[in-house]
């Protein structure tokens, strides 16, 4: 199962040096990027510590232990995430049926589609209860497996109470117990549950890795693959969401947007943004400056980095723009900055016509029309 970690070579060899010579810490913090297989990691090990398999085998996947840590109803296995502010039981049991549904929910997307965000009604928080519903559980007796393994993720959500009551935990846990917080956030901690934690860090993933699983086991074309990886930034969850979208309309309309940019036709641009006047069409047209920010890279690079072209079946349009733009490559990190501010911008509900017009204007002082 730990094949299936992508780019975190020297982070997994730690973890089963840990395994194989019994040598495992009681509180670990795995922390790194969004994205790049903290989660994972974290539930395969706690796998591999219990699993029936034989030792060069672990964790199997395959196994009632494995299958349960997988289906996260292991009795030794308790997995914390941040929550609204659900009314408990005494045994942390959810109350209102409502809230009992949308946790569930949570959780089924968490094991059918890990990479799709969940969203839920209302402000969430690693509260006060859930680290109590963890007080109560650390001490009891093992059921089946060899450590009892408790997952917190997004620990940097823990508020004040929640923090102190969750260090006197960690100040002395039982042999039997492993406690991994995962954060992508690691300076939002308190630093007394820091010092009692082995780090262990994660790495954005490269381009390359997210490339070749795109198209090695999710079925994506060349460009298309090229395309999200760029998007994505290391972010492989990112870039699994975006496989579903429709991206070929996206790329034809940034075509349509550079073509009009270099003619400057002012008109043309005017019914172009058109279709983006209300904010329904906000998402549609962040893909479309996402794509922009590829299209510029490959104009602007044409000549230093040919490798880095993204769009490689459009290489001779790419050539006549890049031939007469030089000042693209003068102020490409510029541009890119004031693209990526329009995109937060539009994700703050800043109106996406004027965002697109800002666009327009901004980018005609670089693209000009060939002689």
């Amino acid at each position: 199962m730990f094949n299936k970690i992508l780019g975190q070579v020297h982070t997994l060899e730690i973890l089963k040096r840990a395994i194989n010579e019994k040598k495992i810490a009681q509180s670990y913090l795995f922390y790194g990027p969004e994205g790049v297989g903290k989660f994972s990691t974290a539930l395969f090990f706690g796998m591999a510590v219990n699993c029936l398999a034989t030792s060069d085998r672990r964790p199997c996947g395959e196994c009632s232990s494995c299958s349960k840590f997988l289906n996260f109803n292991h009795p030794d296995l308790l997995y914390l995430f941040p929550t609204p502010n659900y009314e408990m039981t005494t045994d942390g049991e959810i109350k209102d049926s409502k809230s009992l549904k949308e946790y569930e929910s949570f959780l089924e997307n968490r094991r059918e589609n890990p990479w799709r965000e969940f969203y839920f009604n209302g402000s969430i928080g690693l509260r006060l209860d859930s680290i109590r519903i963890l007080q109560q559980r650390i001490n009891l007796s093992r059921i089946e497996g060899n450590y009892k393994v408790f997952i917190i993720e997004r620990a940097e959500m823990m508020n004040v109470n929640s923090a102190n009551a969750f260090l006197k935990t960690l100040e002395e846990p039982p042999d039997d117990v492993i406690i991994i917080l995962i954060s992508t956030k690691p300076e939002s901690l308190l630093p007394t549950i820091l010092s009692r934690c082995q780090k262990i860090s994660f790495q954005k993933l490269t381009r390359q890795i997210i490339e070749q699983e795109l198209i090695d086991n999710r079925g994506c074309e060349l460009i298309v693959a090229k395309t999200i990886a760029r998007i994505a930034d290391g972010n492989m969850e990112k870039a699994l969401s975006l496989i579903g979208e429709q991206r070929t309309e996206s790329r034809q309309s940034v075509l349509t947007l550079i073509s009009l940019i270099v003619q400057g036709d002012d008109l043309g641009f005017i019914s172009f943004i058109d279709k983006y006047k209300t904010l329904k069409n906000v998402s549609e047209l962040i893909d479309v400056i996402q794509n922009l920010l590829i299209w510029l890279s490959d104009i602007a690079y044409f000549y230093t980095c040919p490798e880095e072209i993204v769009n490689i079946d459009r290489l001779e349009l790419i050539e006549s723009i890049a031939a007469d733009n030089y000042l693209l490559e003068e102020h490409i990190a510029e541009i890119i900055s004031f693209l990526e501010t329009m995109i937060k911008r539009l994700e703050g509900n800043v109106n996406p016509y004027l965002i697109g017009i800002e666009i327009y204007f901004r980018l005609k002082q670089f693209i000009h029309t060939p002689n």
